[in-house]
């Protein structure tokens, strides 16, 4: 009888913790729709709903690229979200002039913007390798998007906000969020980043 009781408050538990886990994350999502650094504060504080399988750092030509994969992959808003990546932009040399951050997902762009069509009533424009959300007209440098991933081997789309530094106050980064998954960085890319982080302070 114990053991009985014991394995249903333990069922209960686990219901429980998962039901507080997929609603962080729908935070977590539904904060980034805004493209304001107000998301940074939202997954810090729901960083429970997301566990990592690595995090790992690319660096192409003006680019600096973090990248978290996330093992289990995690199912939100009808969308089954595989990793979280930001990009900043370096074109004007060691001063970063723009930032992309959001979340890599399973489906296609057409697929992801019908699973949030009640986010974005007013639709996407675009063509196949990117979709851009009509929710910030006249601001050129600043939207959402649903772009296809550009590196090798990666599939999906990338639910993604860009927003240019001033669009930001002029920030000189974003806020580290994969410092919060720092226990599966790859030790390659660990090095990379204390380098380039050193460099550019």
């Amino acid at each position: 009888m114990f053991r009985i009781v014991v394995s249903a408050v333990a069922a209960l538990w686990i219901a429980g913790f998962a039901s507080s886990a997929a609603a962080g994350a729908e935070r977590v999502i539904e904060a980034l729709f805004a493209c304001d650094t107000n998301f940074f504060e939202v997954f810090e504080s729901e960083r429970a709903a997301f566990r990592s399988k690595e995090v790992r750092i690319v660096f192409l030509e003006e680019q600096r690229i973090e990248i978290v994969e996330f093992a289990p992959p995690v199912e939100v808003l009808g969308l089954r979200l595989t990793g979280y990546r930001q990009e900043t932009d370096f074109y004007y040399g060691a001063r970063p002039s723009s930032f992309t951050w959001g979340f890599q997902v399973d489906e296609t762009p057409a697929g992801a913007a019908l699973a949030l069509r009640s986010h974005f009533p007013d639709g996407f424009e675009g063509n196949d390798g990117m979709l851009i959300a009509t929710k910030f007209p006249g601001q050129a440098e600043k939207h959402f998007a649903l772009a296809k991933p550009r590196l090798a081997g990666e599939t999906g789309v990338n639910l993604v906000c860009h927003a240019s530094r001033k669009d930001l106050g002029n920030i000189w980064a974003l806020p580290d969020v994969v410092d919060q998954f720092s226990e599966t960085w790859d030790t390659k890319g660990r090095w990379w980043a204390w380098i380039a982080d050193w460099f550019f302070d």
